[in-house]
């Protein structure tokens, strides 16, 4: 029965039009492990997401792409995992690496939905200063208003509701203004607590005042009713500080609280594995630990590590108690009946277990991640087998009745609503950089492989054989808590060699989409361009054409007497990591040819003409001596305003002259 009742509902959902499709309510936790009761933590106080369980699908074998904010953040938002996006730190800004890449809330705003953020969705320093202006149809400056309690302010730092501390902190702050310096810097360098309990409302902290804002937009969107809407509300609790109203500490007694059960480095384990809690060490109560390499030693004292677990507990209650608030409201509006919720955590986190506190890791408590979907019409149901983020934007188009993007990386978990024993996917891949190496992690049912690759290799080239420098294989089934690397066994060498092979077809795979697919937005309900459908060359090289050199890429760009040269000395890490952009789109119609006619000498090029709507077409431009003309032609099928890149497959020297441009 339960499998017609679904059956039913995703038929209807594809002939609903843009008023009667399902609304989503996004609602990301900020370095929240599945740590609350329907994970089976009994001992946590979560209610509300527990509630939420029961009333959706959880997914208890779900990973992050990398567990670290922005990249984690940067997949779940585009379908698309890091060596595509490109974002594999807390720096790259995911438009500068693909200009033309899709996310999730953009797909949904163009496809009729309002749009709108509160709080942290994507990791700020991985997106422009709008939050991603192409995603929200409500602008991000509008839904990030807090109103703090008269009697309490903001807090300092944007942390510490406690008055002293708030004092101390501003007292800092004039200091620094004084002597001209970075202001946060200079502050927490010298005062930046790794707890705090205050006795103070739930609003007195920032994740109050989100779960206020979100309650607002969905008081609006009840009332407004033209559109459906995708609303992202994204807590930035329990990432440190572990800062909580104290009702949330009294939750738990601090003597009762255990211990990670296996502290201690992975016997046979790979030393890049790890790493030494760097993000912990930047607060300034927390005693220095050792190198990177002696993890033997990297110990905190136990009253220290049971404040800390102590303080993590509180924040995930604390916001527990907004995410009950924004779906009390949700339900009290009638809109819970017609609403898709998501609940997420960007990542798992670290308490002590392998000498390690954050995240940063390709363990299990780094990857895996609480993932619960509610959806009208389906049954509560759980779900072992491996998922992943990029799964979700997959899933969210279906349910809604949107037709999924095609170049998404991901698969729709909607069979797992329908059949909680189907197997979507037999592994979940996580990855992890240790300097220039990457580690990649396959994730079963039962097993993980970690492959840790020499450096600068990623998945967008292909294995020749030499390129594995470390491996990883544990057993959950006989050492869940990962003590004993199992690589190297004779008994799992069978295991290993499988799981391998799964590795090898991802990365064939893998070396296939980043060749291929388009990350390309909707083009739909976006001003066209009128431009004038040629290419030229130009007098000076700014005139017509901008560059894009990133991953240690490097050329020279100049025209000189109307032949262009471009003097390529290195090549990025992928494909797309050097181009000459076109700086005028071409205005082109369905059916029309493109005709372009020139000269070149040097190795291949590239000539890509797109994206529009996720379709593009690309051309070799064969290696030549320049003597003969070569002559390139792009049928478009599709209406649009063309994009022309040139891409370069070799260092060498490139001339490009007697560029004429064709129309038919």
């Amino acid at each position: 029965m339960k499998k017609w009742i679904s059956l039913i509902v995703l038929t209807i959902a594809f002939n609903l039009n843009a008023q009667e499709r399902p609304n989503v309510l996004f609602i990301a936790i900020d370095d929240m492990k599945p740590l609350t009761g329907s994970y089976g933590a009994d001992f946590m106080v979560t209610p509300h997401m527990d509630e939420l369980a029961n009333s959706g699908v959880i997914f208890t074998n779900a990973h992050c792409q990398q567990a670290v904010c922005g990249p984690s953040r940067a997949s779940i938002m585009t379908g698309m995992r890091p060596d595509y996006t490109g974002v594999w730190d807390l720096k790259t800004r995911m438009r500068d690496v693909n200009p033309d890449i899709l996310a999730m809330p953009e797909f949904f705003k163009n496809n009729g939905y309002e749009t709108v953020a509160v709080g942290k969705i994507y990791d700020p320093r991985c997106v422009d200063k709008e939050y991603d202006k192409p995603s929200w149809s409500i602008p991000y400056k509008e839904s990030s208003k807090y109103i703090y309690p008269a009697e309490y302010g903001e807090p300092g730092l944007s942390y510490y509701a406690l008055k002293d501390r708030k004092e101390k902190v501003h007292a800092l702050e004039a200091e620094a203004r004084k002597k001209g310096v970075n202001v946060h810097k200079y502050v927490s360098d010298r005062f930046k607590p790794s707890v705090e309990m205050a006795d103070v409302p739930d609003e007195a902290y920032i994740d109050g005042q989100i779960a206020n804002n979100a309650i607002k937009y969905i008081d609006q969107f009840s009332k407004e009713k033209s559109k459906p809407f995708f609303l992202g509300v994204g807590f930035k609790r329990p990432h440190l500080p572990f800062a909580a109203p104290t009702k949330y500490w009294e939750l738990y007694k601090r003597d009762e609280i255990e211990l990670a059960k296996y502290p201690y480095p992975v016997k046979d384990g790979v030393n890049m594995a790890y790493h030494n809690s760097g993000e912990l060490q930047s607060y300034t109560d927390i005693p220095p630990l050792s190198s990177f390499t002696d993890i033997n030693t990297m110990e905190l004292p136990d009253d220290k590590q049971k404040e800390l677990i102590h303080g993590y507990y509180a924040a995930i209650s604390y916001i527990d108690a907004q995410v009950g608030k924004v779906m009390a409201k949700l339900k009290e509006t009638g809109l819970d009946k017609n609403t898709v919720v998501v609940l997420w955590g960007d990542h798992g986190w670290h308490l002590g277990d392998h000498s390690m506190w954050c995240k940063h890791s390709n363990f299990e408590q780094a990857t895996r991640v609480p993932l619960i979907i509610t959806a009208p019409g389906f049954e509560a149901g759980t779900y072992a087998h491996p998922a992943e983020f990029i799964d979700v934007f997959p899933t969210l188009c279906e349910l809604s009745g949107l037709k999924t993007p095609s170049q998404l990386q991901g698969l729709s978990l909607v069979p797992a609503f329908k059949d909680n024993d189907e197997m979507v996917k037999p592994v979940a891949v996580s990855q992890f950089n240790r300097g220039k190496k990457k580690g990649y992690s396959i994730r079963s049912d039962r097993f993980r492989l970690t492959l840790w690759m020499k450096d600068g290799w990623n998945t967008s080239k292909p294995l020749i054989g030499d390129e594995i420098v470390a491996g990883e294989l544990y057993d959950y089934q006989m050492d869940e808590l990962e003590t004993t690397n199992l690589y190297n066994k004779a008994k799992y060498e069978k295991v290993k060699k499988q799981l391998v092979q799964v590795f090898i077809d991802f990365v064939i795979q893998q070396n296939s989409e980043l060749k291929t697919s388009s990350t390309s937005s909707a083009t739909e309900n976006k001003p066209k361009v009128e431009n004038k459908p040629t290419i030229e060359i130009g007098t000076t090289f700014d005139d017509n054409w901008g560059t894009i050199e990133r991953k240690g890429a490097k050329a020279d760009f100049t025209i000189k007497n109307e032949v262009l040269v471009a003097n390529v000395e290195a090549l990025g890490e992928n494909s797309w990591d050097l181009q000459m952009k076109y700086k005028k789109d071409l205005e082109l119609k369905a059916g029309t040819t493109l005709v372009l006619k020139l000269y070149s000498k040097g190795p291949e090029m590239k000539i890509n003409l797109g994206p529009v709507d996720n379709y593009r077409i690309t051309r070799k431009l064969p290696a030549s001596n320049g003597k003969k003309e070569q002559i390139i032609r792009f049928t478009v099928e599709k209406d649009g305003t063309y994009p022309v890149k040139l891409s370069f497959t070799g260092t060498g020297e490139y001339h490009i002259w007697g560029l004429r441009t064709e129309i038919k």
